[in-house]
């Protein structure tokens, strides 16, 4: 009996060694997911705190980017809409999908619009933080579902 509890516990060391080395490496985590990337990326987005150049702005970006919703779906197309300074609508349509080893998402438009990249810096299943470049500077989105 006692071997086979050795067994056993070595099984589950194996099993929690693979999990951690296979686990996402995003900078701010998490160390480790039983959800794929996709599955964790594929969600409803929105806003919840915004950082220029390391300098909260959330309430300009919540202002400027009223009810901002991007909805990223498994099938690897996307729907982002939000209302600028609360005047019009605005909505995007288009496809998205993993570059650079999955550690950004890559956003391609329908029509003529030009894309965009966010670069991952942590993925959960309900909090996102992905980082772009706006105009010469660092743009952070912290996401929740």
């Amino acid at each position: 009996m006692n071997k086979i509890k050795m067994i056993a516990a070595y099984k589950m060391l194996m099993v929690i060694a693979v999990l951690l080395l296979a686990g996402c490496k995003y900078e701010d985590g998490p160390a480790i997911s039983l959800r794929s990337k996709k599955a964790r990326a594929a969600n409803t987005w929105q806003i919840d705190k915004a950082f220029e150049n390391g300098v909260d702005r959330t309430n300009e970006y919540k202002n400027t980017f009223v009810n901002y919703q991007m909805v990223m779906n498994k099938d690897l197309s996307y729907t982002l809409s939000y209302r600028p300074f609360n005047i019009s609508n605005l909505e995007e349509k288009g496809a998205w999908d993993f570059s650079d080893k999955k550690n950004a998402i890559t956003f391609i438009p329908t029509g003529n619009s030009s894309g965009g990249e966010w670069r991952i810096l942590r993925l959960k299943e309900h909090e996102a933080w992905v980082l772009q470049t706006i105009d010469g500077k660092e743009v952070e989105l912290r996401m929740k579902d």
